[in-house]
C-alpha cells in the first residue's frame, strides 16, 4: 500500500513503501493508488518548509504579505455591514482575536469575523500566476490557531509559507477556473488546509497531506457573479471557505481518512478550467522541499477595486499627474481593457461593493477627487454626471497579456480639443511592478490606522516584524486587542 510522503521520506520512495500512514484510507487494488504522489509530494515539501531556513527574501515577503492582510482586514472590521455581522454572530469569548474588539474570541467565530472582512475593501493580496487570494486567507487561520495553542511564531510563519507553495501549485495546476465561480474559498483554500494542518501536526508530513486531500474532496463553488452585482453575501465566501479548511486540517489531525487522490481526480478536473495534474509537483527540487518559492509572485493591491481593473487605474493615475485631467476639464474618457475585465464590469453600480468592480464608477471617482480611495466610492450619485462621459470596451489585443498583466488603456478628450492617453500592462503592486518597502508599508499603514490610529498601527506592524526574530504571537495579540 501506498504511504504519503513525510519529513521522515523522500517524496519519490514513499509512493512505493506497504507502510500505512495516519489519515488515509488504504488505497490497495484502487486505480487510484499512484495518485497518491501528488499530495505526497505537496505534504512533504510543505513539511520541510522551515522559518529558519528560508532565504531573507521570502522572509520579508511572507510578514510583508502577513501584515497586508491584517491590515485589510482591520480597515474591513470598520465597514458598517461587518459591524452589523459582528452583531448577529455574537461571538463568545475565547483565546483568537477578533479583529476590531479588545477582548479574545472563540477560535470559530474570531476566523469567520475576520474572513468575512477579507473582502470588503477589495484590497486583499494576489498572485500573479493565477486568480485568488492565499495570503489574506491563510491569516485568520494561523493566527488564530497559534493565539489558542500558543504555538512558536516561527511555526506560524513555516506553515504560512507552506500554506501559500501548496495553495499556489493547485491554483497554477488548474490552469484557471471556470468563468461562472469565483476564486475566493477556491485553491487557496486547499493551501490554508495545509497550513493549519503543518500548525496542528508540527509539521508532520502525511498529516499535511491527508488535509490536502481531504480539502479536496470537500471543494467550494462560488458564484462570480456576486461582486458585479453588488451582493454583500459575497463577504461570506472567503469566511465560509476559511473555517471549511479549518475543519479539514483538525479531521486529518485527528486521523479522519480522505481518498487518496481526491486532488488530481475529483478537485482538479471539476473546478478548473485547464487542469494538468503534473504542474501540482512543479517548483518541487529532488530533495523534496521548494526549489523556487511562489510566494514571491505574490502581489499587494493598491486601490480597492478588483485586480481586474488596477492597469486602467494606474493609467488614470498618471493622467492625472502628468496631463492634469480633472472633472473640470473632461469631455470624454475612453477606457479599454482586456476580456476577464469586461466579463466582470459593473456598468450602473448600485453600492460600493459593486462600485469596485465598475470601471467607470473607478475612472470617475479617481478624476473627481485627483485619486481613488475608499471614500471616492462612498457616494455613487456624485459620481454618475461624470460616469456618464465614461465609455468601456473590451480591446481583444489586450488578451495576451493575462493573466500576469492586468491590462489598460485610458484615452481622454479635453474640453479644448486635445487628446491624451496612457496604457498600463502591468499594474503597481504586481511582481513586474513590484511595490517598494516604503509603498508596501504605506498601504498597511493607512489601513491599519483607520482602527487602531497612527502610533496602534505602528504598534501592529512592529509586532508582526518581531514575529520573525521569535517574538512570542501574544505580543502581536495584545498589539491587535489596543
Amino acid at each position: 500500500m501506498p504511504i504519503l510522503a513525510s519529513k521522515h521520506c523522500s517524496p519519490t520512495v514513499c509512493v512505493m513503501k506497504s507502510k500505512m500512514t495516519p489519515g488515509r484510507s488504504d488505497p490497495s487494488a484502487s486505480p487510484l493508488a499512484l495518485a497518491l504522489v501528488h499530495a505526497s509530494r505537496l505534504g512533504h515539501a510543505a513539511a520541510l518548509t522551515k522559518w529558519v531556513e528560508l532565504d531573507p527574501a521570502v522572509r520579508a515577503m511572507a510578514l510583508d504579505l502577513f501584515t497586508d492582510a491584517l491590515a485589510v482586514i482591520a480597515a474591513g472590521t470598520e465597514h458598517a455591514q461587518m459591524r452589523a455581522l459582528a452583531h448577529q454572530v455574537k461571538a463568545v469569548d475565547g483565546p483568537a482575536t477578533f479583529i476590531g474588539e479588545r477582548r479574545g474570541a472563540a477560535l470559530r467565530d474570531a476566523i469567520f469575523l475576520n474572513g468575512a472582512a477579507i473582502t470588503v475593501l477589495q484590497r486583499q493580496d494576489g498572485y500573479s500566476h493565477a486568480k485568488g487570494h492565499p495570503a489574506s486567507q491563510l491569516t485568520p487561520v494561523l493566527l488564530a490557531l497559534a493565539e489558542r495553542d500558543r504555538s512558536p511564531a516561527q511555526a506560524m510563519l513555516s506553515a504560512f509559507v507552506a500554506g501559500y507553495e501548496v495553495a499556489a501549485r493547485v491554483g497554477i495546476a488548474l490552469g484557471g477556473v471556470p468563468s461562472w465561480l469565483h476564486d475566493l474559498g477556491n485553491w487557496a483554500n486547499i493551501g490554508v488546509a495545509a497550513a493549519a494542518a503543518h500548525l496542528l501536526g508540527q509539521g508532520d508530513g502525511a498529516t499535511i497531506a491527508a488535509a490536502i486531500d481531504s480539502a479536496a474532496s470537500l471543494g467550494l463553488s462560488f458564484d462570480r457573479y456576486t461582486t458585479a452585482g453588488g451582493a454583500t453575501a459575497h463577504h461570506l465566501y472567503a469566511a465560509s471557505a476559511v473555517v471549511q479548511a479549518l475543519a479539514a486540517a483538525e479531521g486529518a489531525a485527528a486521523g479522519l481518512t480522505s481518498l487518496p487522490g481526491s486532488l488530481e481526480r475529483f478537485y482538479g478536473p471539476k473546478l478548473g478550467a485547464d487542469f494538468t495534474a503534473a504542474k501540482l509537483g512543479e517548483g518541487i527540487g529532488e530533495n523534496g522541499s521548494w526549489a523556487r518559492f511562489e510566494i514571491m509572485n505574490g502581489y499587494f493591491k493598491l486601490h480597492p477595486s478588483c485586480a481586474h481593473m488596477h492597469g486602467v487605474s494606474d493609467a488614470v493615475a498618471l493622467l492625472i499627474a502628468e496631463a492634469g485631467i480633472a472633472e473640470s476639464n473632461v469631455e470624454a474618457i475612453d477606457v479599454a481593457t482586456f476580456a476577464e475585465a469586461m466579463a466582470i464590469d459593473t456598468a450602473t453600480p448600485h453600492n460600493d461593493l459593486a462600485a469596485r468592480f465598475s470601471l467607470r464608477a473607478t475612472v470617475a471617482a479617481a478624476v473627481r477627487y485627483g485619486k481613488l480611495d475608499d471614500a471616492g466610492l462612498d457616494d455613487l450619485a456624485a459620481l454618475r454626471p461624470l460616469m456618464n462621459r465614461i465609455s468601456v470596451r473590451h480591446d481583444p489585443a489586450l488578451d495576451a497579456y493575462a493573466p500576469a498583466g492586468r491590462p489598460g488603456v485610458v484615452q481622454v478628450r479635453l474640453r479644448d480639443g486635445t487628446t491624451v492617453e496612457r496604457a498600463v500592462i502591468y499594474p503597481r503592486g504586481t511582481p513586474q511592478a513590484p511595490a517598494t518597502a516604503k509603498v508596501r508599508h504605506a498601504k498597511a499603514h493607512d489601513l491599519l490606522s483607520r482602527h487602531y490610529g497612527t502610533a496602534g498601527a505602528e504598534r501592529v506592524m512592529a509586532a508582526v516584524r518581531a514575529l520573525g526574530d521569535g517574538a512570542p504571537v501574544a505580543e502581536l495579540s495584545a498589539a491587535l486587542r489596543q
